[in-house]
This record gives structure tokens, sequence and C-alpha cells, in this order.
């Protein structure tokens, strides 16, 4: 028994080529949405932080109490859509990494580990500084404020701002260089 060519096995041939060519297709597409789902968390990522960040050097100039109150809760009101685009970022990326086996290599690691430390150190850093800054414009019963306007002004000129601004750009250069130049 050998290889018979018959009209029957070539079109088998045919159809499994085929079949072959659009699965390869078809994983090239799903490749492409789970990138795209990354890529519009890391957009939604972004509009909260830049939110955030605006709030965060306005407040450095600001010395009005209730306007202070107002920018901490304005950017706290960032935090669904940061926690929700933290999802989907990492959702389309786990999708993408898995469908392109970039597991398999040590810059998506390397990635991941870099966005684990600069969140964790976001946690430790700027939101003691925001609960420090909200809690310097608290007012007693009778009125008056519970930390001097002198101490509320050394609080707002803290390096934290600048500290925290850095980080985060930092470590989103350092994710940016890794996904597109994929070293190791």
């Amino acid at each position: 028994m050998g290889l018979v060519s018959t009209p029957e096995r070539a079109g088998v041939l045919f159809g499994q080529a085929r079949l072959l060519y659009c699965a390869t297709v078809l994983a090239a597409i799903d490749y492409r949405w789970w990138v795209f789902i990354h890529l519009a968390g890391v957009f939604g990522f972004l509009l909260a932080h830049g939110a955030s960040v605006s709030a965060l050097f306005r407040l450095r100039k600001e010395r009005d109490r209730e306007k202070i109150r107002q920018l901490i809760q304005f950017s706290g009101s960032t935090i669904r859509l940061f926690y929700i685009s933290l999802l989907v970022l990492v959702v389309g990326g786990v999708g993408a990494g898995l469908q392109g086996h970039w597991f398999k290599q040590k810059w998506i690691w390397e990635a991941i580990g870099v966005l684990v430390v600069v969140t964790l150190l976001m946690f430790v850093v700027a939101r003691p500084y925001y609960r420090h800054v909200a809690e310097a414009t608290e007012l007693r019963p009778s009125g008056v404020p519970r930390v001097s306007d002198e101490d509320l002004a050394l609080r707002l000129e803290s390096p934290i701002p600048a500290i925290v601004t850095l980080l985060g750009f930092g470590g989103l250069a350092a994710i940016l260089w890794l996904m597109i130049f994929k070293p190791m």
C-alpha cells in the first residue's frame, strides 16, 4: 500500500492545507484582538492616571482646605476606572501572551514584575501621601483646622508627587521598552 495520488486524496490534502491556513489566519486575528483589548486597558489606565496626576500636582499649589478635599475626592473618583482598566489590560496582556507564546520568554515576566513592583510602590507611597494631606484638611467640631496652615503647606510641598510621577513614568517606559524590543 503506497501513497496513491487520486483526485480524492488531492482534495483531502487541499482541504487540510486550507484548514491549516484558516487556523493560522484566525490565530493572527485572535492575537490582534488580544493586543487590542490590552491596549484599550492601557488607554483607560493612563486616562485614570492622568486625572490623578493632574490632581496630584494641582494639590501642591492649592491652600484652600475645601478645594484640597475636592481634588483628593476627584482623584479618588478615578479609582474604579483604574481598577477596571488594570483588569482589562492584564486580561488582554495574558491573552496576547498566551496566543503569541510570549510566556516562554524572559521579557514578559520582567514586564509583569515591573507592573507588580510599581503598583505596590504606588500603593505604599501615593496612598499614604493622599491620606496625610486629607487629614491635614480636617476641621475640629469648633471649625478650627486640626493642622496648622504651615504644616499643611509642608505636607503639600512634599517631594512625594514627583517621586510618584517618576515611578509611574519610569515603570511605564520600562514596560514599553520590554514590550517593543523583547530582549532576551
